[in-house]
């Protein structure tokens, strides 16, 4: 009986054993691992679930090398987990806007928004980049408050980018996502012990002018919220700071717009080029094309402005953007160098100019330096 017993006891101990939750360990930090052992913490770090991140880990190095390349091309990223690396070398300097740009900010009249982190599951819910300078601090119990104005946003001209369009730039090795558009304005985040400011009130100093003296200083920030204005935040530089991201997936294979425009006129090349039957429709994306076309080279994208002529040119043959007596052959001629054509571009500028017939050869070819110059670098 005694026998019967302890091997009863044996496997209930054993039972009990395999049951008991397995201790995770800690991370690197020092924090413990168990949150992720909770629904909140099964998904904590899937980029899937955070495609708008607030990029609060950045210093002023990588704010002002995110800036830099928003100037020139799309910005390519890497994100895994809780991490987002930008991808610097994934762009062709000699190329301005090869995979695309960013149109100039559309301002908004923005407010005042607040975000308050209580415990782990917030922060990686609601600032998961942050989860490594912060996890170790709120696991500690600690409690954080951000405030944030968005001024404006940026958008990039294009919709997609897919893997094929980055496979000849080792640089692009591991890209995930692009930056779609990004948020511009201002944020700061500190510690909310002892915390008192009266609802509605600013712990930041938002709108004060650019004077904070009498209000608590962030441990993390972007731009200055003490000069944010809902009426001038535009006008304003330290309320133009990025601050938050817009992500989308890098997607496999060829854009199939691009190799559809490049076969036969057919129903699906036709289609592609978004010609319709109606003629009044016909115009009208016409028109928008051209439109679409000129923001392109505003921004600086000479590859996704020559594809929104070719695809007018397709809708309106009779005046394509190649004929050097149509208006829009000048932006045709920009796009051209500003995609690397220089030669093509300075052609088709020179004969848009002499069709005009309102200057001598000398002075077109002085006026056609200028930009040659500029967008081509004398090459």
């Amino acid at each position: 009986m005694n026998r019967m017993y302890s091997l009863a006891l044996v496997a209930s101990l054993a039972l009990a054993c395999s049951n008991k939750p397995q201790s995770a360990g800690n991370r690197a930090s020092g924090q413990s691992r168990l949150i992720e052992q909770t629904a909140a913490g099964a998904d904590m770090c899937d980029p899937a679930n955070h495609k708008r991140p607030f990029i609060i880990e950045w210093d002023a190095t990588d704010m002002s090398s995110f800036e830099q390349i928003v100037n020139n091309d799309i910005v390519l990223v890497r994100y895994e987990g809780c991490t987002l690396t930008v991808l610097d070398e994934c762009r062709n300097e000699s190329i301005r806007g090869s995979q695309g740009a960013y149109l100039p900010p559309e301002w908004t009249s923005g407010s005042l928004e607040t975000i308050d982190i209580s415990n782990e599951g917030e922060l990686y819910a609601k600032l998961p980049l942050g989860s490594a300078s912060l996890g170790g601090r709120v696991s500690g119990g600690e409690k954080f408050h951000m405030e944030y104005f968005v001024a404006g946003t940026r958008q990039a001209t294009r919709d997609a980018v897919y893997t094929e369009d980055l496979k000849s730039n080792p640089g692009c090795e591991g890209a995930t996502h692009f930056v779609h558009s990004y948020n511009l304005g201002a944020f700061a985040l500190g510690s909310a012990q002892e915390l008192n400011t009266e609802a509605g009130g600013s712990v930041y100093g938002f709108g004060a002018g650019g004077s904070t003296s009498s209000k608590r200083s962030a441990d993390k920030k972007g731009g200055d919220l003490a000069t944010c204005k809902s009426d001038s935040a535009q006008e304003i530089q330290g309320c133009k700071a990025p601050i938050r991201l817009s992500l989308r997936e890098v997607r496999e294979g060829e854009n199939p717009e691009q190799a559809a425009m490049t076969q036969p006129d057919d129903a699906a090349s036709l289609n592609a080029a978004g010609k319709v039957d109606a003629k009044v429709e016909a115009e009208a994306q016409s028109k928008a094309l051209l439109e679409s076309a000129m923001k392109k080279v505003i921004a600086g994208d000479g590859k996704g402005c020559l594809a929104d002529l070719n695809a007018h040119d397709k809708l309106d043959p009779t005046r394509p953007s190649t004929d050097p007596k149509v208006p829009y052959a000048h932006t045709r001629s920009r796009c051209l160098m500003l995609a690397g054509q220089c030669d093509a571009g300075k052609k088709l500028m020179t004969d848009y100019f002499a069709a005009q017939g309102a200057m001598d050869a000398k002075t077109i070819d002085t006026v056609v330096k200028v930009d040659y110059d500029k967008m081509c670098g004398g090459k």
